[in-house]
């Protein structure tokens, strides 16, 4: 008997929970270095896959002591052909390293009792180059060259939905978008925004969403904020058509900006009550979101304050 599909957040109303900041627990929680800050290189190292382990799976106890959906991502961020071949992998063995990403999920949410049609298992995307500088030489055309394989691998592998993490350019957004909907799957843009309130590129969140949806034919399903902290990206909100194509948050634990965060050495955990009250102040605004997880300094104690304060407020 086949399992049962799961709901993606865009064909329904109901709170999605997704995971954290992997790679700051992993360096500051655990003391694993990362090299080229790629989490998925960690599966070669059984202490280290044993930490995996440990970290979706808390998640996947979080979302099934709340009854909600979890979205496993994020692993598989720096698992692209650029930053794979830094680390010495060839094509074949990039794609079997995305491909045990998704075993490890599966294996998460089977330990954690959680059912398959609350199982989302996304293929998680990160920018081809540094995701804090500009590349104004990728065009659309070669980010959906590049991106298309590991999506390609993706679709191998079983993914429900891909979802591309801190992107600063509408350029690769576009790409993304347009070579996931090639091979059938559903994409997720999450943008990051400086203390600006705006991408790196220099664009509003409005001009951002209206110029990728224009050049896809409104091909993602919908968007993300990440990387970003609310009293950053709360303000650059609007009850306007194009916001409600963001249905998901990612949010920083700290407020600090990102040249700030990287040049720590310390990790900087915030508040997690308050993160979780400013995620339902902003589901309360925009009630169309209901994809809620975190990004550098969270983790599944800061996912599970955000999802009872959100159930709690529904």
């Amino acid at each position: 008997m086949s399992q049962p599909t799961p709901l993606l957040p865009h064909q329904t109303n109901v709170i999605f929970l997704t995971d954290g900041g992997t790679e700051t627990w992993l360096m500051y929680k655990r003391g694993f270095e990362l090299p080229k800050f790629s989490a998925f290189h960690l599966l070669n190292d059984k202490r280290a896959a044993r930490a995996l382990r440990e970290y979706y799976t808390a998640f996947a106890n979080v979302a099934v002591k709340l009854g909600t959906p979890f979205i496993f991502d994020s692993l598989t961020y720096r698992a692209s052909r650029d930053w794979g071949a830094l680390l010495g992998y060839s094509t074949a063995g990039l794609a079997e390293m995305n491909h045990k990403c998704f075993e490890l999920y599966r294996e998460c949410a089977t330990a954690a009792g959680l059912p398959p049609e609350n199982t989302v298992i996304s293929g998680c995307i990160g920018p081809k180059g540094d995701a804090y500088q500009t590349h104004q030489d990728l065009t659309s055309q070669s980010a959906e060259l590049y991106h298309s394989e590991q999506i390609g691998t993706f679709k191998e592998a079983g993914a429900d939905i891909v979802t591309a993490l801190t992107l600063n350019t509408t350029d690769e957004a576009i790409g993304i978008a347009r070579a996931a909907a090639k091979v059938g799957l559903p994409s997720v843009i999450a943008f990051t925004i400086e203390k600006d309130r705006k991408l790196r590129s220099g664009e509003s969140l409005k001009q951002a969403i209206e110029t990728v949806d224009a050049a896809t034919a409104n091909a993602p399903a919908y968007y993300m904020i990440n990387c970003s902290h609310p009293v950053d990206f709360g303000p650059a909100l609007a009850v306007e058509t194009w916001a409600k194509r963001i249905r998901g948050l990612r949010a920083n634990a700290s407020s600090l900006d990102h040249g700030t965060l990287c040049q720590l050495g310390h990790l900087e955990e915030g508040d997690p009550d308050e993160l979780a009250s400013q995620y339902v102040d902003l589901r309360a605004a925009h009630p169309n979101m209901n994809v809620f997880g975190g990004c550098c300094g969270t983790d599944y104690v800061h996912v599970e304050k955000t999802g009872r304060a959100l159930l709690a407020a529904a």
